[in-house]
């Protein structure tokens, strides 16, 4: 009996502790698309990216603009429980926020927003998304 209870435990403890098969997550190093209030999940590392709002002031498809426009977003990163809001943008100079952030071991830059600017579109912005790279910041 006392085998067999040692038996049960061992493999509990032995696949309740195996994160990166039952972790569905993104990998580092490559570019993601995020909604807003869609959640990133790095495994099994405890990493989660929520996206909470995109500004898009490119100029639109089809207008002749003064100046090229940018995008901001907000959103939060959770590393091992510590939460961090931050605010990325793809002009450092007009908005004041840095194209990327440099946090605990990680770096999250914004690439891009799609769909871009039309000026005949009047698309949902639930559409919106933007375009990160995650990768591991070096030692």
């Amino acid at each position: 009996m006392r085998n067999i209870l040692i038996l049960f435990l061992s493999a509990f403890f032995f696949f309740s502790c195996d994160n990166e098969k039952n972790c569905e997550g993104i990998d580092l190093d490559k570019e993601y698309e995020i909604a807003i209030n869609e959640r990133l999940q790095i495994c099994p590392k405890n990493f989660y990216l929520t996206l909470l709002n995109i500004q898009d002031s490119r100029c639109p498809n089809g207008i002749v603009c003064i100046w090229q426009g940018m995008i901001v977003i907000e959103a939060t990163v959770t590393i091992d429980g510590k939460e961090h809001d931050f605010q990325l943008s793809t002009n450092e100079t007009a908005s004041g926020f840095p194209v990327q952030l440099s946090t605990e071991g990680y770096i999250i830059k914004l690439i891009d927003a799609t769909p871009y600017p039309n000026q005949n579109d009047s698309s949902n912005p639930d559409n919106k998304r933007a375009v990160l790279l995650i990768s591991k910041r070096s030692s």
